[in-house]
């Protein structure tokens, strides 16, 4: 049975609010102007910032890949309680928990930057001569990352990346501690 985009989007719709918001945080720390947001819709796109351009490497790199660290971060960090508690082979008592773990896997799941973020990197750091080697070599495997991820989500690498952290985190933690 194929679930189709239009019912995950609705279930996970958190990470693409926080995916668009974290495009905008860094546009705003990159002293970026925002022209329109649309932080969750049900059509194609499921959201989009619309932004003034850039050619300054480090500014691309931020806005483009934003998401990838906002919405990782973010969600270990929402998902940890109910993680953590599954980890130590408790019972899912605390309903917040649930709700908890619903957040933080639907934010993990929208981490990947979409082919257009990567189309700017390409356009505006692969391709522009006036940016260092160094800033190619640093985007270049990122590129290549977001395509493989894109491609990927047919195969539900967004919900593999996103149970792998929801896991991998806290059992980490779970055996430092």
């Amino acid at each position: 049975m194929i679930i189709p985009g239009v019912l995950i989007s609705l279930a996970t719709f958190p990470g693409v609010i926080i995916h668009e918001l974290a495009h905008q945080i860094f546009c705003m720390l990159c002293g970026l102007k925002v022209y329109e947001i649309k932080y969750f819709q049900m059509s194609n796109p499921n959201g989009y910032v619309v932004h003034e351009s850039t050619d300054h490497p480090l500014k691309v790199f931020l806005t483009c890949m934003g998401p990838f660290f906002i919405n990782s971060v973010l969600g270990i960090v929402i998902l940890l309680p109910a993680s953590i508690e599954l980890m130590t082979f408790r019972e899912y008592t605390d309903p917040l928990n649930l709700l908890l773990g619903w957040l933080g896997f639907s934010i993990l799941m929208h981490a990947f930057p979409s082919r257009g973020d990567a189309k700017v990197m390409i356009c505006r750091i692969l391709k522009n001569p006036y940016v260092s080697i160094g800033w190619k070599a640093l985007a270049a495997p990122f590129v290549g990352l977001i395509y493989i991820c894109s491609v990927g989500r047919i195969f539900w690498l967004d919900l593999l990346y996103a149970g792998v952290l929801a896991m991998l985190v806290p059992w980490v933690l779970v055996q430092l501690l």
